[in-house]
């Protein structure tokens, strides 16, 4: 694919924590267009339901990042049997029943950092008590991360997970750091297991090797980090106040609520850019072999064809077929139904412990941060 200069650079506008009036036109008008990244690179951009699914799913398109040439660990970025490999061990202890059985310690914790927010100053910065913190302490407490150790944790995730840190000295001694510490604790946890997800794997019967292990604690460790659902929910939430005195009036409605809240909001103007392996055809436009195609997954959840009023934000809105929230296909999120479950708990709590619960300044003056890989609201003040 060579650069055309009257390619318009995407995204065409800052992310505002909303999907754009244009892209939501462009599902129906414009579903596959090309595009310039902001890295200058040409991209199909994919935006209806039905093409989306079809990149997630066909093996003629691929992540970038196919393999290790030198022979390195597989890992849960690979595509084909690799990727299988180490998924079909990674989904063990992902059992509804075992995502069920977390329910208690993640109500713990959400409760924990409430208790934390209300004995605080009030106004109280939404993100700074409970959005940012809860994922690190969650998925310590899966990992069986021990507690004294967890502020090192702690500060490797930060490291990893910021954008201006990539390819950095700091970002690779983070990892290096990390990478070492968990072999230590998968060691340990052999020798004692416990209840939690290193040991699970650890004494599973599978093919894994420990450094493919540990590179698979560390996506489920990233891939969990996830700030911005719960605090773009309840701002979705204040932005249909209807919505919001509906669930209020029916908390039973918190599990649906969750569902429309991943359908309806959008974390990023952009997805993982993937590749085309060989040529084929998507929606009668041609992909050559090497180009690059991205599916905007939150524009594909506003498709009218998939969704009856896609733009209207319903808590009681059955979302057949399924939403795009977490993904589809073989990367579907790993960890998505621990996920939807910390947004589930946490919003419900809030709703439930604060029913005075407001934003302390108008929505439109939230902003969002851009330096970190999964963006985020970077603060979200709010009384109660």
């Amino acid at each position: 694919m060579t650069a055309t200069p009257d390619l318009r650079h995407y995204p065409f506008e800052p992310f505002s924590g909303d999907v754009p009036d244009e892209l939501i036109g462009m599902v129906e008008s414009d579903p596959i267009s090309k595009v310039l990244l902001p890295d200058g690179r040409p991209c199909w951009l994919v935006l209806s339901y039905e093409h989306c699914r079809t990149l997630l799913t066909d093996p003629h398109f691929a992540r970038l990042h196919i393999g290790r040439p030198d022979g390195g660990p597989r890992d849960l970025n690979m595509d084909g049997p690799a990727h299988t490999a180490v998924r079909r061990v990674g989904m063990r202890p992902f059992t509804a029943r075992r995502i069920e059985d977390y329910r208690p310690l993640v109500q713990r914790l959400v409760d924990e950092l409430i208790d934390d927010m209300i004995a605080g100053p009030c106004p109280a910065d939404l993100v700074n008590t409970l959005v940012a913190p809860l994922p690190v302490r969650v998925i310590c407490e899966v990992l069986g991360i021990p507690v004294a150790d967890r502020q090192r944790f702690h500060d490797w995730i930060q490291t990893l997970n910021t954008m201006d840190a990539y390819g950095t000295d700091t970002a690779s001694q983070a990892r290096s750091e990390l990478t070492a510490y968990l072999a230590g604790q998968l060691a340990a946890k052999r020798e004692n297991p416990g209840p939690d997800l290193l040991s699970a794997w650890s004494a599973s019967p599978h093919d894994l090797t420990d450094t493919e292990l540990v590179e698979l604690a560390i996506g489920v460790l990233l891939g969990g980090l996830e700030i911005n659902t719960i605090s773009a929910g309840l701002r979705a939430l204040f932005q249909h106040p209807e919505q919001l005195a509906k669930l209020r009036a029916a908390p039973e409605k918190m599990l649906a609520a969750t569902e429309e809240i991943l359908r309806y909001t959008t974390v990023s103007s952009t997805f993982r850019v993937m590749i085309v392996t060989a040529d084929t055809e998507v929606g009668g436009v041609t992909m050559r072999a090497g180009e690059y195609v991205m599916p905007f997954l939150p524009a594909g959840d506003r498709d009218p064809r998939v969704f009856p009023e896609p733009n209207v934000f319903d808590i009681d809105r059955v979302t057949t077929p399924s939403h795009l929230g977490l993904g589809h296909g073989p990367h579907f999120c790993l960890g998505g139904a621990l996920g939807k479950l910390e947004v589930e708990v946490s919003i419900g709590t809030l709703v439930r412990r604060l029913p005075g619960l407001a934003p302390a300044v108008p929505l439109e003056e939230i902003r969002f941060r851009h330096d970190w890989w999964n963006c985020g609201i970077a603060s979200f003040p709010v009384v109660w």
